[in-house]
């Protein structure tokens, strides 16, 4: 129940903000209340006459209206919501969907707790004009039975000519709101109490549960309704309510507060939604991007590792100022395996401190040089976009099933302080290995992703932390035959002109150097002889001491040269790239040879 109580103290704080519309936000629902989308607005004068109607568009927020608990989680069962509800239910071509809407309206209407804008509702609904008065207002088209072609849509009211007070529409009158739920309370009078396992408070248990509260899964419930008839819960219970003991009041106000965030502030990737907030309303970074504060994104970059450790630190510090380490941190994500049931994947509560800390552990260690950007985290996306997905017309896909499940096993891997997972690693390897099969515009993020992942995986592992600039000390094998990659690719790229767009041979015999590299490298020196002659002298010199250099702290004899490479080849292979001989040194001449550049 830990997600329920969370959430139901998320609406305890926020519960000012029910009913209340905020620019670009999604309104919080009152208990007894949902958030939905309108299609239909109709406007009426004090008497119930029709006055103008209007289709509601796609860019308008969505609003709240009254529901029942039956019609809060209906499903194919006919069940009329009390005020704002679809064509089937007021128009009278259905009339058993229709008696209900007009039936539950009248009892409302009449009930002690009426309000003065019920009444011209009723009596317009009466009427029974309500199909003729939106074909002549072009809202809606008819079929061949005369019915609506769409009789889903949903339909708003607005009222006018009342009291100040009472007139406009009836989504942002309050006191329509208390209205029901007076009226709402008086029809539950008298019915059995019992102990909520979420508030701890005795209250009329839920019957039914709010169904669509994640968007992106439609109207799956995260509760279901207990079968009496199948027996879902035969075997464990005697009666429904023992499976799932939640008051009315705990699922309303937990409900609507999970579908309110989600509205707002949900990440959803492959069709799974993921969900951090503070249940007081604090900011949180995000656990699926790197840290970063508001008002701070636009930040220089950081160039070297050094400056880039600084800013974290200066992050970390600012977020410990806003988030109180003892305030409350949950990290949820959610998905629908059926149209009608969702899960709850992955459920966490942290503490602050802990929360900030474990995200800014992270992000000191999965970082790299991202060109021009400098010292970056990557974000979790393309960590798994670019190890899962494929490169396909001038974009990265992937699959959605695959994309939610890599993305939960790296929020989970981030959050739970687990090992990097060796698969991601490899993979980003393995396409990092076969350059020539992107753009070049391309190579730059795969490299950048690669090189972070691979110092991640490292340091849970051995602890071992590789650095972003060239280790000339650095006598691991794979690393320099990685080096010996780069400066064979420089030598080619040396005499290019502008418009060449040939791959140089170390970018086409990548892939295979990264199984036999001693054998291609001896290919690749032979490809190079008519390349080389055609450098200044002092720059072949710099090329060619290179790659003796490197060739010296290989022993040729050693029966292991021709082995597959680790992956610290790559980070060889970057750092070579990015290398610059120092203006003062003697090689001046081979200071802006070695680029950044594919």
């Amino acid at each position: 129940m830990g997600l329920l109580q969370k959430a139901c103290e998320t609406y305890d704080t926020f519960q000012h903000l029910a009913g209340v519309e905020i620019q670009d936000k999604a309104t919080l629902a009152p208990p007894g209340y949902n958030s939905t989308r309108a299609d239909i607005e109709i406007t009426l004068d004090q008497d119930g006459g029709f006055l103008s109607a209007r289709a509601v568009e796609k860019t308008e927020p969505k609003i709240v209206i009254p529901v029942t608990e039956d019609s809060a989680g209906r499903t194919r069962a006919a069940c009329a919501r009390p005020l704002c509800d679809q064509l089937v239910y007021l128009a009278p071509y259905e009339e058993k969907k229709h008696a209900l809407y007009v039936e539950q309206l009248a009892d409302w209407a009449a009930s002690p707790y009426s309000h003065p804008q019920l009444p011209p509702i009723l009596t317009y609904i009466q009427g029974e004009t309500i199909l003729d008065d939106l074909v002549w207002t072009d809202v809606i088209t008819l079929n061949e039975k005369g019915q609506p072609k769409k009789d889903d849509a949903l339909v708003r009211w607005v009222v006018l000519g009342l009291d100040a007070a009472d007139s406009g529409p009836c989504w942002t009158n309050r006191g329509l709101t208390e209205s029901f739920r007076r009226y709402y309370a008086s029809r539950k009078e008298g019915w059995p109490k019992n102990l909520c396992m979420v508030s701890g408070d005795w209250d009329v248990l839920a019957r039914q549960h709010i169904k669509g509260i994640i968007p992106a899964n439609g109207n799956a419930k995260l509760i279901s309704a207990n079968d009496d008839k199948g027996f879902t819960y035969r075997g464990r219970f005697d009666e429904s309510w023992q499976a799932a003991s939640v008051g009315y009041t705990a699922s309303q106000k937990a409900h609507n507060a999970l579908r309110w965030l989600a509205d707002n502030q949900s990440v959803t990737m492959g069709g799974r939604t993921f969900l951090c907030w503070n249940p007081q309303g604090k900011e949180v970074p995000s656990p699926t991007n790197a840290m970063t504060r508001r008002g701070h994104r636009n930040q220089p970059s950081a160039k070297n590792p050094t400056e880039y450790q600084k800013q974290l630190r200066e992050t970390l510090s600012g977020w410990r100022a806003d988030l109180p380490d003892n305030a409350d941190v949950v990290i949820a994500a959610f998905d629908a395996a059926t149209t009608g049931r969702l899960a709850l994947t992955y459920y966490n509560e942290l503490k602050g401190s802990d929360f900030l800390q474990r995200l800014y552990d992270w992000d000191a260690s999965c970082c790299w040089v991202n060109g021009g950007f400098g010292v970056q985290s990557p974000g979790l996306y393309w960590l798994a976009t670019c190890a899962f997905g494929n490169y396909r017309e001038d974009k990265w896909a992937v699959d959605d099933r695959i994309l939610k499940q890599q993305m939960q096993r790296l929020v989970a891997c981030r959050i739970d302080r687990a090992i990097f997972p060796v698969d991601v690693e490899r993979l980003l390897v393995q396409r990092a290995s076969n350059l020539q099969l992107l753009p070049r515009e391309e190579r730059q993020r795969l490299l950048f992703l690669t090189c972070a992942a691979i110092r991640k995986y490292h340091y849970d592992t051995t602890k071992e932390e590789y650095g972003m600039s060239l280790d000339k000390n650095n006598t691991d094998r794979s690393y320099l035959f990685g080096r010996l990659l780069a400066i064979a690719e420089a030598v080619e790229r040396s005499t290019y002109d502008d418009k060449e767009t040939r791959e140089p041979n170390a970018i086409r015999l990548q892939s295979v150097f990264a199984q036999r590299p001693l054998y291609v490298w001896r290919i690749l020196e032979e490809r190079l002889i008519p390349y080389y002659q055609k450098l200044p002298p002092r720059l072949r010199a710099y090329y060619r001491n290179q790659a003796d250099e490197i060739m010296d702290k290989l022993s040729l004899d050693d029966e292991t040269l021709n082995r597959k490479l680790e992956d610290t080849y790559i980070l060889g292979y970057r750092n070579q790239r990015a290398y610059r001989t120092p203006k003062d040194g003697p090689q001046e001449a081979a200071t802006e040879t070695t680029t950044e550049g594919f």
